[in-house]
């Protein structure tokens, strides 16, 4: 199996930086205040263990050219309405390390710094995954990239929300299936 070392430590390097913004920013861990910081959230270990690798595998099969512009915009898009999805547009809500207070009731205004990190990694990884799937690659590959992926859904949306309040909201599930579906659906099509 092919591996991307670049890709890798470059997928790596972005989640310690997202996580060096966000201990300096005092978003590191769970504290009054801050149901859930950057070292409580499932998702960022996901980022740091399990998508380098995703990342790794896939990058030798994705063809370099002017075409990752539309993967790579399109994940942007999805990335910025997700995190505003996510957010609410309300005050109350999850008091994480992406948004520690909610003052003004708008994501945008309301994301720290460690959480447009977040915003630009999603779009990054999205983007790559986008491409992937349009690109040819062996059956081991999609099978270790649709095994990783399922690993990380619900780490990432179900065990903060579980950690931060205690129980499993309806949409964070739904969501886990559907990142789960799509994941299983690209690796049929590819396989």
């Amino acid at each position: 199996m092919e591996w991307s070392g670049s890709a890798w430590v470059a997928s790596v390097v972005a989640v310690i930086v997202s996580g060096t913004v966000a201990a300096y920013e005092g978003h590191w861990r769970k504290r009054p205040g801050l149901d859930l910081g950057f070292a409580d959230h499932g998702g960022m270990w996901g980022d740091l263990l399990l998508l380098p690798v995703v990342n790794a595998v896939t990058v030798p099969w994705v063809e370099p050219g002017w075409w990752l512009l539309g993967p790579l915009g399109l994940a942007a898009v999805v990335s910025l309405v997700l995190h505003g999805w996510w957010h609410g547009g309300t005050p109350e809500g999850v008091r994480d390390h992406m948004w520690p207070s909610r003052p003004s009731g708008r994501w945008t205004m309301d994301l720290s710094l460690s959480g447009w990190c977040h915003v630009a990694y999603v779009a990054g990884e999205l983007g790559l995954l986008l491409a992937w799937a349009l690109s040819p690659a062996p059956p081991a590959v999609v099978w270790v990239v649709a095994i990783l992926l399922s690993l990380h859904a619900p780490l990432g949306v179900l065990q903060p929300a579980w950690l931060a309040t205690g129980r499993l909201p309806a949409v964070d599930v739904r969501l886990v299936m559907l990142a789960l579906g799509a994941a299983w659906v690209v690796a049929a099509a590819k396989l």
